[in-house]
């Protein structure tokens, strides 16, 4: 069995951060080792792993007579592995911290308790571990833009992109350390730095299709508030990004946004129907182009996309409003109470749809039903706006 010391030196730790879900995957290398299933996602683009056990494998239990060796070490360390991939987590950081009590300079394991605590949004506890990896190797490129990232998700700006830039100074050529930055940047309010980020991704590599996706989304995110038109900067990098990734469902539904936002809804269902055939049992996609059919008033169609929503998930919330609010705008009144109702249940705490339900009270005279649900919806509100827009609902209806 490898010891992991002899596994941190064979590692290969460049990366594309994973802390976005809605990230479309990184561009990796044909050469990539094939990665278990079960192991953590360490924030790199091309890891090796150790070998993972089969799930019948149980540790010893931490007892005075284990000696300190690394292959004791490595038991925990697969159990850390396994619980991570089960996103056992407490399990997973126990693990590795018995592991780092036998091999307490062992760099891969405080690497991958990092990315636990960072699964668990501790970001603290991240950036402790991430800054041990850097103690141990201060040419882990993967613990200063992991360390950066974990930064930023504190606020702390200037820090994170400090370990940005020690992570480009190691390795200059490699184009997701440039994308990770300029999300940092944007995070940091600084979208012309952002998109200065990005495009210096593509000067490394023009076929890295994360830095179309994510300069088309700073692209977006500086859209003039009077522009009406379609923004070609971000279809054109959208385009760029689908054409390298044809899978990626978030190119399309970015790309789709900005139809909408350029008032071409046309195409923007195009790019819905597209996704579907991509992953026809995908509740986002019906969800989003059932609110577009609504808006274009094809309220059969939209009802079929949300009862196609709700065969994949009987308790979605947000399918069941927007069928409550495709009966509302055909005067169904009776039908959207029923949907609102049926949500309501699922989530008495979901503020929206006791408004929308007061609504229908409303539309049928059922005043008392609906100032039920508006002083519900009021005790519910946490910012002032909320409150003061349902109090002159209510204000109205007295």
């Amino acid at each position: 069995m490898p010891t992991i010391k002899h596994l941190i030196t064979s590692a290969m730790l460049i990366i594309l951060l994973i802390s976005c879900a809605s990230a479309p995957a990184p561009i990796v290398p044909a050469s990539t080792p094939t990665l278990d299933p079960s192991a953590p996602i360490l924030p790199t683009r091309t890891p090796l792993r150790p070998a993972v056990p089969t799930p019948t494998f149980t540790p010893p239990p931490p007892t005075p007579t284990i000696a300190p060796t690394a292959e004791a070490a490595s038991q925990y360390y697969t159990a850390g592995v396994r619980a991570y991939g089960q996103k056992n987590y407490t399990a997973a950081i126990l693990n590795f911290t018995q592991a780092l009590q036998l091999d307490p300079k062992n760099a891969l394991i405080y690497l991958s308790r990092a990315q636990t605590y960072l699964a668990q949004n501790d970001l603290d506890g991240a950036v402790a571990d991430y800054s041990k990896v850097i103690e141990l190797d201060p040419k882990n490129i993967a613990a200063w833009v992991s360390r950066g990232e974990a930064r930023s998700g504190q606020k702390q700006f200037a820090l994170a992109l400090r370990d940005l830039d020690q992570a480009i100074s190691l390795s200059p050529n490699e184009p997701s350390v440039y994308v990770n930055r300029g999300r940092i940047v944007q995070a940091s309010g600084n979208i012309t730095g952002a998109v200065e980020s990005f495009s210096q991704a593509l000067n490394v590599d023009p076929n890295y299709a994360p830095a179309y996706y994510y300069r088309a989304l700073a692209y977006f995110e500086n859209r003039p508030a009077e522009q009406l038109a379609v923004d070609l900067r971000v279809i054109d990098d959208l385009n760029a990004a689908i054409a390298l990734q044809p899978d990626n469902l978030d190119a399309y539904f970015a790309r789709a946004d900005e139809y909408v936002a350029g008032g071409d809804l046309g195409r923007a269902l195009a790019d819905y129907d597209q996704a579907l055939t991509i992953d026809p049992e995908n509740i986002d996609i019906y969800l989003k182009r059932g609110q577009l059919y609504r808006v274009r008033r094809e309220f059969a169609k939209a009802n079929d996309d949300f009862k196609q929503a709700l065969t994949i998930d009987p308790e979605s919330i947000e399918a069941l409003r927007q069928r409550g609010l495709v009966y509302f705008d055909q005067a169904q009144y009776d039908q959207a109470i029923a949907d609102f109702s049926a949500a309501i249940r699922i989530d008495p705490t979901y503020l929206q749809t006791y408004i929308d339900r007061a609504h229908a009270y409303d539309k049928k005279l059922n005043r008392d039903a609906a100032l039920a649900d508006l002083k519900k919806a009021l005790s519910l509100a946490e910012t002032d706006a909320d409150k003061a827009a349902i109090q002159a609902e209510i204000d109205r209806m007295k």
